[in-house]
């Protein structure tokens, strides 16, 4: 399995990410847990997860996804997985966030909870990579990159990606943990194409697919 840095950050992950949106919806745990392990002896490192999954998105089993991931997770060495995760964006029209009664956003008191519920269902201490699941577009950037600065100073996260090319950018610019714009998350292996190719002045459509 070829290995790649992902984006501007220090983390080095396997090149075929591995996305858990169906992980206790359409597949059961059972089913799961053999999922994982058998990315994982293929030598898939990354493993993308969120809040909010599994899909279709539901409070009966939201954070279900995050629970499965941490159950296999305790039975590997911590340092061999590469573990993603994502925060909500803020509910609103269409669609309401099946977490914290809809009542999500990128501010710091949202970041904040919602880190440490993945946290405890994870059963970790830290996730590699924090990422925002989409924008927040009423609130200023640099209220959720504050936010995101402290988790990364606290040690609860090693790295982030932020939603949308250009506040990567902007992000990238000034902070060196700053990996790059917002992967899309999606059932099964995946290649891992940060935005930060965009950020370096690549195509603006290499993301995670």
């Amino acid at each position: 399995m070829k290995r790649r840095r992902l984006g501007r950050s220090g983390l080095v992950v396997s090149e075929i990410a591995l996305g858990t949106m169906t992980f206790g919806s359409m597949a059961d745990e059972k089913e799961s847990l053999a999922i994982l392990d058998r990315a994982f002896d293929a030598g898939v490192d990354f493993v993308d997860a969120a809040e909010t999954y599994p899909v279709p998105p539901d409070p009966k089993w939201a954070g279900r996804t995050e629970e499965i991931v941490g159950k296999w997770l305790a039975s590997k060495p911590r340092d061999a997985v590469i573990l993603a995760t994502k925060v909500a964006g803020p509910s609103g029209g269409w669609f309401q966030a099946p977490v914290r009664a809809g009542k999500t956003g990128l501010d710091r008191h949202s970041i904040e909870r919602a880190l440490e519920a993945s946290l405890r269902r994870l059963g970790t201490d830290y996730v590699d990579l924090y990422q925002t699941h989409w924008p927040d577009a009423g609130l200023p950037i640099e209220q959720t990159l504050e936010a995101l600065d402290r988790l990364v100073e606290e040690g609860k996260v090693r790295a982030v990606n932020v939603q949308g090319v250009r506040l990567a950018r902007k992000a990238a610019g000034r902070r060196a943990w700053v990996a790059g714009a917002q992967p899309k998350a999606h059932r099964g292996p995946t290649r891992p194409r940060s935005a930060a190719s965009s950020i370096a002045g690549g195509d603006p459509s290499a993301e995670f697919r």
